[in-house]
């Protein structure tokens, strides 16, 4: 009977881990109607001068991560960069570069520094995604590729889809 009673809590318990890793059919029809409403807001910035002149600049150089896949270089608003998330205002757009340093919208980007919401508190969170740290960076940030599918996942770090940087090859160089 106790070995009945431990496969059965086992198995309860294998179950409550699953249920949270699983997204209901209602939360997945809400999230992609809430990015739908991403991609109708951010379609203009596919120009990028209408992403300068909207007040989008860049911020650090191109980033990849060889062997996983490229992100792009980013443009912030740092207006935007106020501790509050709104979906349909990202804090970033994220392009690709090309050889030729042509750069294509690919993603966008949700950034709260810790000084506005520190490290040690819980995740902020947003289309149902906890965001993940950036301690290099001292931020909260959440990467959505709502402008190139992304194999790893919508709101994966890196898109194996999206180029490595001009500076850099897939090996490393």
């Amino acid at each position: 009977m106790r070995t009945w009673l431990r496969r059965l809590l086992a198995a309860a318990g294998v179950a409550t881990m699953l249920a949270g890793l699983l997204v209901s059919p209602v939360a997945a029809q809400k999230q992609q109607g809430d990015l739908a409403a991403v991609r109708k807001a951010t379609a203009q910035f596919h120009d990028l001068g209408k992403a300068t002149r909207a007040g989008y600049a860049p911020l650090l150089a191109c980033f990849d991560l060889p062997g996983v896949g490229g992100m792009g270089q980013h443009l912030v608003k740092g207006g935007l960069v106020n501790g509050t998330v709104i979906a349909t205002q990202p804090q970033a757009l994220v392009y690709e570069v090309d050889e030729e340093g042509e750069m294509t919208l690919v993603a966008v980007e949700y950034i709260i520094p810790y000084t506005l919401h520190p490290a040690t508190a819980e995740a902020p969170r947003l289309f149902g995604q906890a965001f993940l740290h950036n301690n290099a960076l001292s931020l909260w940030a959440l990467h959505a590729w709502i402008w190139r599918s992304n194999p790893l996942g919508t709101f994966a770090s890196y898109n194996p889809r999206v180029s490595m940087c001009p500076t850099h090859s897939e090996s490393g160089d």
